[in-house]
């Protein structure tokens, strides 16, 4: 099995610590400078009146602590699913400086696909005139990746430098709580479309085209890459 050797300190990716410290670093500026806006994060998905709430007290988007998280979040979860493909042997990129490349790639695609996913769901939404439901959708999305983020950063780096063995062990515990994050958000959008009272035609559609093809996508060219 290719694996990161991790009894030690990997010396082709000295570029892996720079991410880490990276992402700490903002978690942590965010964590200090935003302490009531960070604790409130856990809360808001849980609790839909905390999450109406804030949609109506803050800038949700456009706030310096939900810009870094999201940053951190497209960092962590770039080099998480390099990791998982240089662990379980699938590659995107082949060649010289593979790793780097891959975990640019994954920042990119993830990028795209998010800045894809706000304006097209946008443009649905604005056509069945229901933006209000688009705003608390998306920030929903947001707040999740977020979560995420702050999840996957301790696996990754636990990911990068125990044995391999273990390594395998906590990528897959790492994927197992990313989608059920993923089906989480799912159950609270359906709950969240009621409470705008969203056709059910209309939310179905939505789910179809935006939520479970890519999905369903994604998986097909992991499938393949494995293969």
């Amino acid at each position: 099995m290719n694996g990161i050797e991790l009894t030690k300190y990997n010396a082709s990716a000295e570029w892996m610590v720079l991410v880490f410290f990276s992402a700490m670093f903002l978690v942590a500026w965010v964590k200090i400078s935003y302490p009531k806006r960070f604790n409130r994060l856990l809360r808001t998905i849980i609790n839909q009146q905390s999450l109406f709430q804030v949609m109506r007290e803050e800038l949700v988007f456009s706030h310096r602590g939900s810009i870094v998280l999201t940053i951190v979040y497209i960092l962590i979860s770039a080099l998480f699913l390099s990791l998982s493909g240089r662990l379980f042997g699938f590659y995107l990129i082949n060649g010289e400086n593979a790793f780097l490349y891959q975990y640019l790639y994954w920042g990119i695609l993830i990028t795209a696909i998010y800045f894809l996913k706000f304006v097209f769901t946008g443009l649905f939404f604005l056509v069945i005139q229901k933006p209000n439901f688009y705003k608390t959708n998306m920030f929903l999305v947001s707040i999740i990746n977020k979560i995420t983020g702050l999840i996957l950063l301790p696996i990754s780096i636990l990911a990068a430098y125990l044995p391999v063995i273990q390594a395998v062990f906590i990528i897959k515990s790492g994927v197992i709580i990313w989608i059920g994050l993923l089906f989480f958000r799912l159950v609270k959008e359906v709950l969240i479309s009621k409470a705008y009272n969203i056709p059910s035609f209309y939310f179905i559609l939505y789910l179809c085209a935006f939520e479970i093809s890519p999905f369903l996508i994604g998986i097909k060219m992991v499938h393949i890459l494995i293969v």
